[in-house]
């Protein structure tokens, strides 16, 4: 995500609130870009995440909500980001995304297809969305955030690596339809990382294994 010294950048960083997506933000903000941060939490999280990413300097910040659920929300987003830049975006990010941890048998429908709109069927409408923009700069950069367990998985979570592993090949066939055009698409597999929404998923664990968070947590982080 290199750019040179007299060029600024647009990125728009989906699930950048909070954890590896405002850990992002602030990584594009400092290198210059304006950053486009978006997600579903209360308006204290949110104005504390925009107030730091508002201390680096010469950077636009702006805020921008969709629930990644509902397809008509993703489509008011994506118009509320070109009235903000109307020649579109530069850098996209497809962080947002969530975990929920059951067995198969037991694993709620709606929550599955809830998984699949979220880390699936929204950056797949925000790459359609955003790519034409990107090919008449000839320019741009795709990043998904995929999972470590997108390439292998564990009990409780087979939905979570399935939609993981989905977006690593939506990102290796995006990247040859518009390599082309000066476009890159990857997708990273992080690990698991301390955030909130990690700490919830121990929470999970744990609950269902009926033992400690800390022994859950230990487990996870130190297997």
């Amino acid at each position: 995500m290199e750019m040179s010294a007299s060029k600024r950048r647009v990125a728009f960083v989906t699930g950048s609130t909070s954890g590896i997506g405002l850990g992002i933000a602030h990584r594009l903000a400092s290198a210059g870009h304006d950053v486009i941060i978006h997600g579903l939490c209360p308006q204290d999280v949110i104005d504390a995440a925009i107030e730091e990413l508002r201390r680096h300097d010469g950077v636009r910040i702006s805020f921008v909500s969709a629930d990644f659920a509902l397809e008509d929300e993703i489509s008011n987003l994506c118009a509320d980001i070109i009235k903000l830049y109307p020649e579109g975006i530069d850098i996209l990010v497809n962080n947002a995304g969530f975990v929920s941890a059951h067995p198969v048998e037991s694993y709620p429908v709606a929550t599955w297809h809830k998984m699949m709109a979220v880390h699936l069927t929204a950056p797949f409408l925000l790459s359609k969305f955003f790519v034409p923009y990107m090919k008449k700069k000839g320019w741009g950069r795709i990043v998904n955030t995929s999972s470590s367990m997108g390439l292998v998985s564990a009990p409780g979570i087979a939905p979570y690596s399935v939609a993981k592993s989905g977006l690593i090949a939506f990102a290796k066939g995006l990247a040859l339809e518009v390599a082309e055009h000066g476009i890159t698409c990857n997708a990273i597999c992080p690990g698991y990382v301390e955030t909130d929404l990690v700490k919830e998923h121990i929470e999970a664990i744990a609950r269902q294994n009926n033992v400690s968070f800390e022994q859950t947590r230990v487990y996870i982080f130190e297997k």
